[in-house]
């Protein structure tokens, strides 16, 4: 049987449609909230120095905040926009002092922590979600929220709160490459709200 002009346009217009629905779903859920204090890039100017903890976990997987702490750590450090510390400095300093991982997300406690280190800001977090929803598909789920705490006065200077749901028909998507673009997003906002990118010279990590 032959198929007629109009038959083939139609099955065309289908088959870019069924591609475009399903290449939708691959990009999952997205929610995103940000928030920058006004006088942030006064209070926190380019070249300061500050301090990534580990995120609070209040999820099940025994990992989740200290994976979300180091790809906080080295995205911060890719953008350049402040000294950022060693990550093993900061934590022989937290078992040292034998801080509670529970309390690292008080604003209070981080403020301390940030004058005891010596550096201008402490980001701090905790992971609300990281693992595998379960359903018709299990799909990859990441939520982060984080702030920028002063060591000086203990303002909160910035703040976001990320989730993703990572979907895909053809694929499956992994937890950690969620929770990569979670950060990587998160994070692209600091340009927003902060003073633009410290020149290279400026990178060495504070106390390293």
């Amino acid at each position: 049987m032959r198929k007629t002009a109009g038959g083939t346009v139609r099955g065309l217009a289908l088959a870019a449609v069924l591609g475009a629905t399903l290449a939708g779903c691959s990009y999952g859920r997205v929610n995103s909230r940000d928030y920058a204090q006004p006088t942030a890039a006064q209070a926190l100017p380019a070249g300061s120095t500050i301090a990534v903890l580990p995120f609070e976990n209040l999820t099940n997987h025994a990992n989740a905040g200290l994976v979300a702490g180091d790809l906080v750590s080295t995205e911060l450090y890719t953008l350049g926009l402040f000294r950022v510390s060693e990550a093993s400095r900061v934590r022989n300093h937290l078992a040292s002092a034998k801080l509670d991982a529970e309390k690292l997300s008080d604003g209070a406690t981080a403020q301390e922590i940030g004058r005891a280190l010596g550096v201008d800001a402490v980001l701090v977090g905790s992971v609300s979600e990281y693992g595998y929803q379960h359903g018709l598909r299990e799909e990859p789920v990441v939520g982060l929220n984080a702030r920028i705490v002063s060591t000086r006065d203990g303002a909160v200077l910035w703040a976001s709160s990320q989730s993703e749901a990572g979907r895909g028909y053809f694929s499956r998507d992994s937890v950690n490459n969620v929770a990569q673009r979670v950060v990587t997003r998160m994070l692209s906002g600091l340009k927003d709200g902060f003073s633009p990118a410290v020149s290279e010279s400026a990178r060495p990590a504070a106390g390293g």
